[in-house]
């Protein structure tokens, strides 16, 4: 089969770093990289993000440098709503574009590109739009809402139709610094899906979750010390 010409919209991260580089094995890929991301007013840094980037480093690169391929064509832009970004996409005429952790894309941007952009929320979008939605949903205890969601960008925050929501398997992730590479992986996932069937049938979401700003240090505290013991709780209520 055919490898399809896809553009990603995303950011220098380590695990977008794996996300592209197993991207690039199943398609012609080209990537745009947003570079000044909005920095939040309140203290937002915690300690287990440290342990996450390692454990991470370590699983997928194996304590390696954490590069891509050098055969993927990139841009970098400040914003990802420029000129310039528009103009890549143009050229690079992809048959699929996605995106994945950058800057909400505008209307104005949408109207010029005139091309579907497919984004990667990770969370349920019927319940947790904007950002860290995973955070938020173990600090309302709802596992439930431990999902990626694809949906189709409409220049509103995470309220395009819905192609694929599937839930994070957490019987391997005994720590929140784990998480992360949970979510990756099930993109991976789901990308592979898409790109095997892009026709797959979109559906309008029925509930339009809250939108969630950046969580604070102090409410990651709490929902760090408290995640070993809700997902022994899940694996002991399904014994």
């Amino acid at each position: 089969m055919k490898k399809k010409n896809v553009v990603l919209l995303s950011t220098r991260t380590t695990h977008h770093f794996f996300f592209i580089n197993q991207l690039s094995k199943i398609s012609n890929l080209s990537v745009v990289f947003e570079e000044n991301l909005f920095k939040p007013k309140i203290k937002t840094k915690h300690n287990y993000e440290k342990k996450q980037n390692l454990f991470e480093k370590k699983k997928w690169f194996n304590n390696k440098k954490i590069k891509i391929s050098k055969n993927i064509k990139i841009l970098n832009v400040k914003n990802i709503n420029n000129t310039q970004t528009i103009n890549f996409i143009k050229k690079k005429n992809p048959d699929i574009i996605f995106s994945f952790g950058i800057s909400r894309i505008k209307d104005k941007f949408l109207n010029k590109l005139k091309k579907n952009i497919y984004n990667f929320h990770g969370g349920d979008t019927s319940f947790y739009r904007g950002l860290d939605s995973h955070l938020w949903s173990l600090y309302h205890n709802d596992l439930n809402g431990l999902k990626v969601t694809l949906h189709l960008i409409d220049g509103n925050l995470d309220t395009g139709n819905i192609l694929i929501k599937k839930k994070l398997n957490l019987k391997n992730s005994k720590k929140l610094y784990q998480l992360r590479l949970l979510n990756t992986e099930l993109c991976v996932k789901i990308a592979k899906d898409f790109l095997n069937d892009p026709k797959i049938k979109k559906y309008k979401q029925k509930n339009i979750g809250r939108y969630y700003s950046y969580m604070p240090k102090e409410l990651k505290n709490i929902v760090n010390n408290s995640y070993e013991k809700k997902i022994k709780k899940i694996y002991n209520d399904n014994k």
